[in-house]
């Protein structure tokens, strides 16, 4: 009797399991009275001597015992209790009081993700599966899976088409089968992200959507963190100390760095490190990091001059198999504003030349040229974007100064050949006029000296 009662407790865990179930009514109801319930009609009938319902659903007739629940393909009907009402006085018929709870069974599916690693390194990957069972008796048709990846880059998709980043999937499953997509992605951007899918299906009644479950995946940070800092002030001639900090904040994995710096022309190192290996200007430097451990450089440099080179810094390192580079520059040298262009200066006329006549005048103001003024003095700013995204220092850099363009040059020249052309042309100008009265005058003088017809005629006494 024992082994009877948990068979039948296991069968009746089986049956919830094989049926997604959904009440649609639980309460009381007139038997040979239509019954609207969720859009459908029902009618039931009672036989008070066999103690049976009948009842009529939209898809089929079941006859269920009082006290008992029967199912069909769609519905599962329990009779609770049924009481006589009243008798019809006209038809003699009985009418009876039913206590019925009424289930929709519908084909239901269930939507599970998981990925192997729920924390990765930028540029680690990881295996990301998805899920589709049909646990019910019934064929789930029309299924539609749509799976958003994003932020992460897909390499590729196994079960499932693969649209950039949007991995899809359409068909059917039969009773107990499941529907498995993996695809394989790789970290990108740090972060905290939640991966979700939408699903939707017809569930033999109708169409049905849901969401599938959320996936928790962390991006951590670059597990290499730079920190530098330098001299505020800095002059030539004059020491200052540059100091560099690494540090690896991953709590379990090594780090394997390689630094390199690289120093100006104009910047020379005082002293030595020994653990850097020294090539002209370029220093390098290899070392493994364990976790959480960190190492430090002081640098101890002077300026030999002005100069707009900086100090670039570059550290290679791998975790994990996964390979990153930190860049970061410095700059050492303070910005200067470029001085104004002098402008031309034009020679001061002669005497001869500011006695020219109005000819002379007229000429010079239509041919004038106006020397264009310098263009106003623009000083440049640039701020060091620091290779490190954690690198919270940033240097000012100074631009050069502008040598004046060989346009402006060029102007000068061309102006100062077109006031000079004009002087000499006012001049020869000034001369000839000059040349031009002497002559005229000198014919006046003649003709005043020359004796009159009068003068040589005899006098009267």
């Amino acid at each position: 009797m024992k082994k009877i009662t948990i068979f039948f407790f296991v069968l009746c865990l089986m049956l919830q399991i094989a049926y997604a179930e959904t009440e649609i009514f639980s309460g009381t109801l007139m038997t040979d009275t239509d019954k609207v319930i969720d859009g459908a009609t029902f009618v039931f009938k009672y036989d008070e001597n066999s103690q049976k319902a009948f009842v009529q659903t939209p898809a089929t007739a079941l006859i269920v015992d009082n006290g008992a629940c029967k199912s069909s393909n769609v519905f599962r009907i329990c009779i609770n209790r049924a009481n006589f009402s009243h008798r019809n006085i006209t038809t003699y018929a009985n009418y009876y009081e039913i206590d019925a709870t009424i289930y929709k069974l519908t084909g239901s599916l269930n939507a599970s993700s998981k990925a192997k690693l729920s924390s990765l390194l930028q540029g680690e990957s990881t295996e990301l599966t998805v899920t589709i069972s049909n646990p019910t008796d019934f064929e789930i048709t029309n299924i539609n899976l749509n799976y958003d990846l994003s932020p992460f880059y897909v390499i590729e998709a196994k079960g499932c088409e693969l649209d950039y980043r949007l991995m899809e999937w359409k068909g059917s499953l039969q009773p107990k089968y499941d529907k498995a997509c993996t695809a394989t992605i790789i970290a990108e951007k740090e972060g905290k992200y939640s991966l979700k899918g939408n699903l939707s299906y017809f569930n033999g009644f109708e169409t049905e959507k849901k969401t599938t479950d959320i996936l928790a995946i962390t991006v951590l940070p670059k597990q290499l963190k730079l920190n530098k800092s330098i001299d505020k002030s800095i002059e030539v001639k004059k020491p200052f100390y540059l100091n560099i900090s690494l540090r690896n904040i991953n709590p379990s994995e090594d780090i394997n760095s390689a630094a390199t710096i690289t120093l100006p022309g104009h910047v020379s190192l005082i002293k030595d490190i020994p653990s850097f290996e020294k090539n002209a200007k370029v220093l390098k430097h290899g070392l493994t990091l364990k976790p959480n451990a960190s190492i430090y450089y002081s640098l101890y440099m002077e300026k030999l001059s002005e100069g707009a080179e900086p100090i670039n810094m570059r550290f290679a390192y791998s975790i994990k198999g996964i390979s990153d580079v930190i860049e970061n520059s410095t700059f050492v040298d303070i910005i200067r504003a470029q001085e104004p262009a002098q402008e031309a200066e034009l020679p001061e006329p002669t005497a001869e030349e500011n006695t020219s006549n109005e000819t002379a005048a007229n000429l010079t103001a239509a041919n004038e040229v106006q020397i264009p003024q310098p263009a106003e003095n623009k000083t440049t700013e640039a701020s060091l974007e620091a290779g490190n995204k954690t690198e919270e220092q940033v240097t000012v850099i100074d631009a050069q100064e502008q040598k004046p363009s060989i346009r402006n040059i060029l102007l000068v020249i061309a102006t100062s050949l077109i006031a000079f052309t004009i002087i000499i042309l006012a001049v020869f100008r000034t001369r000839k006029k000059k040349k031009e009265n002497e002559e005229f005058a000198s014919k006046i003088r003649e003709k005043l000296e020359a004796p009159s017809d009068d003068q040589n005629k005899p006098k009267d006494f």
